[in-house]
C-alpha cells in the first residue's frame, strides 16, 4: 500500500483531565462523512474512556487498557492495529486517544515499524491542555511539556474557566515550547473538525532519532479502581471526591446513583474540579459503578480510598428516589 492509499491517523495526547475524550466526542459527532475507528488507551485495569466515546459503532471503539501504549502494551497496539486493518469493513480514518501519561512520540514510532509503515499515514499529533490548571501541574510539568513538544497542533481547552490574561499567558508559554505548532482555543472541546483531520503528514523524523522509547510508567503512577452493583448516595459520593488526596490527579467513572437509578451517571475529577452528570438510561444493562483514580506512585493508600467509597454506598433497605438531577459540580477542598 502506498502513502497515497494508507489510512490517515491522528494521535490525541494530553495530560490527565485535559479534556481529550470530550474533544474526541465533539470530533466524532461532527459532519465529516468519514468511517472512523477509535483506539482508546487507559492506564488502569478498567477503561472508562472507551465507555464514554460516542458517535461511532461499538465495534469501532477498541479498548486498550491495563497499561500504556507507549511502553508496556505497545505490542498490543501493533497487533490491534493490524487486526483493524484486516477487517473487511476497513476504517477510512483512525484516531488514537492515548492515556494521559503516554509519550506521544513513542506511540507514533510504533506506526513507523515495518509492519505498519506502509499501511498508516500519521496525519498529526494533537495535544490538549487545560487552560486553568496547566501552570498548577508542577510535579508533572516535564511530562506535559513533552506532550506539547510532540504536537503539531495544540488545543487549549477550558478557556471558559480563565480570564483573557491567563489565556494569553498559556498561549505565550506554549509558543516558547513549540513555535511551529498551530494553537487553537476551545470550550468543552469545541474545535472545527476540518482543523483537526486531514492536516497533512506528521514529521516523525524530526524527533525519532534521539527519542528514548523505553520507560515504565508503573514506576511513576499508581492506579486504583472500584466496582460495585450497589448504588451510591450522591451527597456522600460528592464528599468522597472532595476529600480524595491531592496527589490524585485524575478520577473518572460511570456510577449508579440512588437518586437517579434509571440512568447512568458520569463522574469526572481533574485537578481541583469535579463534576457529575446524568448520561443514557441503563436500559437492559444491570446498573453498576466503575471508578478509576490515577495518582503518583505510593502517594495514597488504596485501602483508605476504598473505605471512603464504601462509605458512600446507599442503604440497601432505602427505597431509591428519583430526583431532578442534570449536572452537579464541586471543587476539591485543598488543605494548606
Amino acid at each position: 500500500m502506498s502513502e497515497a492509499t494508507a489510512i490517515p491517523m491522528t494521535i490525541l495526547t494530553g495530560f490527565l483531565g485535559a479534556g481529550k475524550t470530550t474533544l474526541l466526542n465533539r470530533l466524532l459527532s461532527a459532519q465529516h462523512g468519514l468511517k472512523i475507528a477509535v483506539l482508546v488507551n487507559d492506564f488502569g485495569e478498567i477503561n472508562i474512556d472507551s465507555q464514554l466515546v460516542v458517535g461511532v459503532e461499538n465495534d469501532a471503539v477498541i479498548n486498550l487498557a491495563n497499561g500504556c501504549i507507549c511502553c508496556t502494551i505497545r505490542e498490543d497496539l501493533l497487533t490491534t492495529t493490524l487486526e483493524l486493518l484486516d477487517r473487511e469493513d476497513r476504517p477510512e480514518y483512525i484516531i488514537v486517544e492515548a492515556s494521559g501519561v503516554s509519550d506521544p512520540v513513542s506511540v507514533a514510532l510504533t506506526f513507523r515499524l515495518p509492519a505498519l509503515r506502509s499501511l498508516i499515514n500519521l496525519d498529526s499529533i494533537v495535544a490538549v491542555v487545560d487552560a486553568e490548571s496547566i501552570h498548577q501541574q508542577r510535579e508533572q510539568l516535564i511530562q506535559v511539556v513533552d506532550q506539547i513538544t510532540a504536537a503539531d497542533l495544540v488545543v487549549i481547552n477550558k478557556i471558559d474557566l480563565v480570564d483573557a490574561e491567563q489565556q494569553q499567558r498559556v498561549i505565550a508559554w506554549i509558543q516558547t515550547i513549540v513555535p511551529r505548532a498551530r494553537i487553537l482555543t476551545a470550550e468543552y472541546g469545541e474545535v472545527p473538525v476540518d482543523l483537526l483531520l486531514g492536516v497533512g503528514q506528521y514529521r516523525i523524523d524530526l524527533q525519532a532519532e534521539a527519542h528514548p522509547t523505553q520507560h515504565q510508567h508503573s514506576e511513576e503512577w499508581q492506579t486504583w479502581n472500584y466496582q460495585t452493583e450497589q448504588p451510591f448516595t450522591m451527597s456522600n459520593l460528592q464528599q468522597a471526591f472532595q476529600q480524595l488526596p491531592t496527589s490524585i490527579f485524575r478520577a473518572k467513572g460511570i456510577v449508579y446513583l440512588a437518586e437517579a437509578p434509571e440512568r447512568r451517571a458520569i463522574v469526572q475529577l481533574a485537578g481541583k474540579r469535579a463534576s457529575l452528570r446524568l448520561g443514557e438510561p441503563w436500559g437492559a444493562t444491570t446498573p453498576y459503578s466503575q471508578i478509576v483514580v490515577i495518582g503518583r506512585s505510593n502517594s495514597f493508600d488504596s485501602a483508605e480510598v476504598t473505605a471512603q467509597f464504601d462509605a458512600c454506598l446507599a442503604d440497601v433497605e432505602q427505597a431509591p428516589r428519583e430526583e431532578i438531577l442534570t449536572v452537579a459540580e464541586w471543587r476539591r477542598k485543598y488543605q494548606a
